[in-house]
């Protein structure tokens, strides 16, 4: 796959980012306004609109399909159904953290604790995830709670997966 080919899909996925958050705004419009998401659920604090979602998820969106060329520069059908895996599962787990927010399940709090439980075992902190999740989920929170909400979860993620292959390494090193 050459790379003027990578070129143009990812100024295609990220201008199809812009037209589902104009979507998203466009349908938050003729429901009674845009919304605002205030720090602490507090009008008195500063407040993040949803339009900048019209910033936050194509960059986001291009940033990841940057990282994701850099990652694998060849293209093997394997390699390309495990990124769109990756990007499905984001998107179901939006859905699902998005229904059972809205009905104000306690389920909720088991699966986020399942999820840290299952990143000991499988990195689930890849960008696919993240876009995924983004997308699952912006028609409840918007783009800008889930990006930023998501980013701390990935890194947190990134630091459960990362950290006992640390310490197994280096337990390992010593014992040899």
């Amino acid at each position: 796959m050459n790379s003027d080919f990578l070129k143009k899909r990812k100024v295609l996925l990220t201008l199809l980012s812009v037209f589902l958050v104009l979507l998203h705004l466009l349908v938050e419009y003729f429901q009674g306004g845009i919304v605002t998401h205030y720090f602490l659920q507090s009008g008195s604090l500063p407040g993040i609109s949803n339009w900048w979602g019209l910033i936050s998820f194509p960059l986001t969106t291009w940033v990841v399909l940057t990282r994701i060329e850099k990652r694998k520069p060849s293209s093997s059908k394997r390699e390309n159904l495990v990124i769109l895996y990756r990007f499905i599962s984001g998107v179901l787990f939006g859905v699902l953290v998005s229904y059972l927010f809205t009905i104000d399940s306690g389920f909720l709090d088991y699966l986020m604790l399942g999820l840290f439980v299952l990143s000991f075992f499988i990195p689930l902190y890849f960008g696919e995830y993240l876009i995924g999740y983004t997308l699952g989920g912006m028609y409840v929170f918007g783009a800008n709670i889930l990006i930023i909400g998501g980013s701390i979860l990935i890194l947190i993620l990134f630091t459960l997966y990362s950290i006992p292959r640390f310490i197994y390494k280096l337990f390992r090193k010593k014992v040899n």
